[in-house]
């Protein structure tokens, strides 16, 4: 759920006496160190799954939205304060010959409505450019009747699932806590507008034996293409995909462990000062762990790309429906 930092807001700091930033400054710098990599991480010594992904298996992404931008040291512990970045709201279409799959949906036809539950403050803060809607890009190919096997939350947050109503006989399957989570929960992170009219609930209990290093998980297909992964602290049942193509190139899509790849690399949380100022996390000491984990894998499988599910520069790399990579 990345922020945009409003133009009012950004005069009332730049506005504040040089004395105050300065310590602001040094709060935050003392605050937003990379977090601690243990030397003993099981992340170290794990080994890549099987896969056997068939030839016409491929995927590509779906821009719906945009954030209206907010300075890199507020999204990345570290990040530049005079960089200005957009993070981006997309869905991730896997085709693959057993069904085909949505793997979060951005916002949809009815994101307006439904961003209209918020408060004025809310609106200001999560300000966000709309681009289109799964629906639209699909019908605009003529692929309207594309069938979809599944639509997989990453996890129930506003600027993830917006496009449920628009596939209302889709099953969607999400781990029984996240749901818990989004019905007892309330504005700006969960809408109920989004999911209150699924009739299509599949549980997803993660199956299947460990993947690199994660306890369980869930095999979609039965042939390691596509494996779902359990990885919760930014809420309290958000899913990881780990997508291994016929081309021997794996993407792991790691949701809102981190909103940057930086966070990955580094490794570091999200700004302590937006962490003070707005409950992110459902168990910030288990996202922390995730995001030192996803670091370790990082270092361990260079091949593996990590893929920030609002990290504008990374999307930039993937294939933008309607094209497809495989």
């Amino acid at each position: 759920m990345p922020m945009s930092l409003p133009r009012r807001l950004m005069a009332a700091f730049v506005g504040t006496s040089g004395v105050a930033v300065a310590a602001l400054v040094l709060a935050v710098r003392h605050h937003d160190r990379p977090l601690p990599v243990p030397e003993a991480h099981p992340a170290r010594h794990v080994t890549l799954p099987a896969a056997s992904p068939p030839a016409d298996l491929s995927y590509s992404t779906m821009l719906t939205s945009q954030s209206a931008g907010a300075p890199e040291g507020v999204l990345v512990g570290g990040g530049r304060w005079s960089a200005t970045r957009r993070p981006v709201q997309f869905a991730v279409l896997v085709r693959h010959p057993k069904g085909n799959l949505l793997f979060d949906t951005g916002l949809g036809c009815q994101h307006a409505e439904q961003f209209a539950d918020n408060n004025w403050l809310h609106r200001q803060l999560f300000a966000y450019t709309m681009h289109a809607a799964v629906k639209t890009q699909l019908e605009a190919q003529g692929m309207a009747d594309l069938p979809i096997k599944a639509i997989i939350p990453s996890h129930m947050h506003w600027d993830h699932i917006g496009g449920l109503p628009d596939f209302p006989a889709t099953p969607v399957w999400a781990p029984p806590a996240e749901r818990q989570q989004a019905e007892a929960g309330a504005p700006p992170a969960f809408l109920r507008s989004q999911f209150n009219g699924v009739t299509q609930w599949q549980d997803l209990r993660f199956e299947h034996g460990p993947v690199l290093g994660f306890d369980r998980s869930q095999d979609v297909f039965g042939d390691g293409s596509v494996i779902l992964l359990p990885m919760p602290g930014h809420t309290a049942g958000q899913v990881g995909m780990l997508l291994s193509l016929p081309s021997g190139k794996r993407l792991l899509f790691t949701a809102d462990t981190t909103w940057t790849l930086q966070g990955i690399e580094v490794p570091a949380d999200r700004s302590w000062l937006l962490r003070r100022a707005v409950d992110l996390d459902h168990d910030e000491g288990a996202n922390q762990r995730a995001i030192v984990h996803l670091h370790l894998l990082a270092r361990r499988f260079p091949q593996i790309q990590m893929v920030p599910a609002h990290d504008e520069q990374v999307f930039a790399t993937l294939p933008r429906f309607p094209a497809f990579a495989n």
